[in-house]
Protein backbone atom coordinates (compact mmCIF):
# COMPACT_ATOMS: atom_id res chain seq x y z
CA UNK A 1 0.00 0.00 0.00
CA UNK A 2 2.69 2.31 1.07
CA UNK A 3 4.69 1.40 -2.52
CA UNK A 4 1.35 2.18 -4.47
CA UNK A 5 0.87 5.91 -2.90
CA UNK A 6 5.17 6.67 -3.61
CA UNK A 7 4.23 6.10 -6.93
CA UNK A 8 0.76 7.49 -7.61
CA UNK A 9 2.92 10.99 -5.97
CA UNK A 10 5.59 10.21 -8.25
CA UNK A 11 3.27 9.91 -11.00
CA UNK A 12 1.39 13.37 -9.83
CA UNK A 13 4.64 14.92 -9.57
CA UNK A 14 6.35 13.95 -12.86
CA UNK A 15 2.56 15.35 -14.63
CA UNK A 16 2.36 18.57 -12.75
CA UNK A 17 6.64 18.94 -13.73
CA UNK A 18 5.70 18.61 -17.35
CA UNK A 19 2.09 20.59 -17.11
CA UNK A 20 4.30 23.73 -16.10
CA UNK A 21 7.04 23.40 -18.36
CA UNK A 22 4.77 23.23 -21.09
CA UNK A 23 2.89 26.29 -20.01
CA UNK A 24 6.25 28.21 -19.70
CA UNK A 25 7.32 27.09 -23.11
CA UNK A 26 3.77 28.87 -24.14
CA UNK A 27 4.70 31.90 -23.01
CA UNK A 28 8.21 32.45 -24.12
CA UNK A 29 7.18 31.52 -27.67
CA UNK A 30 4.05 34.22 -27.46
CA UNK A 31 5.81 36.99 -27.67
CA UNK A 32 3.26 40.01 -27.30
CA UNK A 33 3.31 42.87 -29.50
CA UNK A 34 4.78 46.47 -28.88
CA UNK A 35 2.08 47.99 -31.40
CA UNK A 36 -0.55 47.71 -33.70
CA UNK A 37 -1.10 49.57 -36.88
CA UNK A 38 -3.84 49.74 -39.57
CA UNK A 39 -2.69 51.51 -43.17
CA UNK A 40 -5.69 52.45 -45.35
CA UNK A 41 -5.30 53.71 -49.30
CA UNK A 42 -7.65 56.56 -49.81
CA UNK A 43 -9.30 57.36 -52.93
CA UNK A 44 -8.05 60.95 -52.69
CA UNK A 45 -4.52 59.89 -52.99
CA UNK A 46 -4.56 60.35 -49.01
CA UNK A 47 -2.95 57.34 -46.84
CA UNK A 48 -4.66 56.91 -43.40
CA UNK A 49 -2.42 55.50 -41.08
CA UNK A 50 -3.32 54.10 -37.74
CA UNK A 51 -0.89 53.37 -34.52
CA UNK A 52 -1.89 51.90 -30.86
CA UNK A 53 1.39 51.49 -28.34
CA UNK A 54 0.96 48.93 -25.72
CA UNK A 55 4.08 50.19 -24.39
CA UNK A 56 5.21 53.54 -22.81
CA UNK A 57 8.41 53.61 -25.67
CA UNK A 58 8.70 56.56 -28.57
CA UNK A 59 7.59 54.67 -31.73
CA UNK A 60 8.84 55.75 -35.57
CA UNK A 61 6.59 56.19 -38.35
CA UNK A 62 8.44 56.99 -41.68
CA UNK A 63 8.17 57.32 -45.35
CA UNK A 64 11.04 55.97 -47.54
CA UNK A 65 11.70 55.53 -51.81
CA UNK A 66 12.96 52.84 -52.93
CA UNK A 67 16.61 54.84 -52.56
CA UNK A 68 16.33 54.42 -48.98
CA UNK A 69 15.87 58.23 -48.44
CA UNK A 70 13.18 59.10 -46.28
CA UNK A 71 10.51 61.32 -47.22
CA UNK A 72 8.37 61.53 -44.24
CA UNK A 73 9.55 60.99 -40.24
CA UNK A 74 7.87 61.57 -37.42
CA UNK A 75 8.38 60.15 -33.47
CA UNK A 76 5.88 59.60 -31.29
CA UNK A 77 6.60 60.25 -27.52
CA UNK A 78 6.61 57.44 -24.88
CA UNK A 79 2.68 58.84 -23.27
CA UNK A 80 0.92 58.46 -26.61
CA UNK A 81 -0.81 55.47 -26.95
CA UNK A 82 -2.62 56.23 -29.80
CA UNK A 83 -1.89 58.04 -33.34
CA UNK A 84 -3.39 58.62 -36.06
CA UNK A 85 -2.25 60.36 -39.27
CA UNK A 86 -3.21 61.39 -42.86
CA UNK A 87 -0.39 61.33 -45.42
CA UNK A 88 -0.58 62.77 -49.07
CA UNK A 89 1.24 61.38 -51.29
CA UNK A 90 -0.70 62.55 -53.96
CA UNK A 91 2.25 64.25 -55.18
CA UNK A 92 4.86 61.53 -55.50
CA UNK A 93 6.17 60.52 -58.18
CA UNK A 94 5.66 57.08 -59.63
CA UNK A 95 7.94 54.30 -58.06
CA UNK A 96 7.90 51.69 -54.98
CA UNK A 97 7.88 53.10 -50.93
CA UNK A 98 7.88 51.92 -47.77
CA UNK A 99 6.27 52.86 -45.06
CA UNK A 100 7.93 51.66 -41.54
CA UNK A 101 6.55 52.23 -37.94
CA UNK A 102 8.87 50.68 -35.02
CA UNK A 103 8.55 50.88 -30.96
CA UNK A 104 10.66 48.84 -29.00
CA UNK A 105 12.38 46.86 -30.81
CA UNK A 106 9.83 45.29 -33.28
CA UNK A 107 9.23 46.98 -36.99
CA UNK A 108 6.14 46.25 -38.87
CA UNK A 109 6.57 47.81 -42.65
CA UNK A 110 4.05 48.02 -45.66
CA UNK A 111 5.11 48.27 -49.41
CA UNK A 112 3.64 50.87 -51.80
CA UNK A 113 3.52 50.30 -55.65
CA UNK A 114 2.64 54.36 -57.37
CA UNK A 115 1.45 54.03 -60.48
CA UNK A 116 0.96 56.95 -63.41
CA UNK A 117 -2.12 57.18 -64.40
CA UNK A 118 -3.05 56.79 -68.07
CA UNK A 119 -4.35 59.89 -69.93
CA UNK A 120 -7.29 59.17 -71.46
CA UNK A 121 -8.18 60.64 -74.74
CA UNK A 122 -11.92 62.13 -75.12
CA UNK A 123 -13.51 62.58 -78.55
CA UNK A 124 -16.69 64.11 -79.49
CA UNK A 125 -18.67 64.57 -82.27
CA UNK A 126 -21.27 67.62 -82.78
Amino acid sequence: MKTYIKSLIAVFALSTLFAFEANAEDKESKKSAAFGTGIYMMKSGNINLSVEKFNDKQTVIQLENEKGEILYREVTGKRVTKFRRSLDISTLPAGNYTIEVTSDGQTQSKNLELHEKKAERMISLK
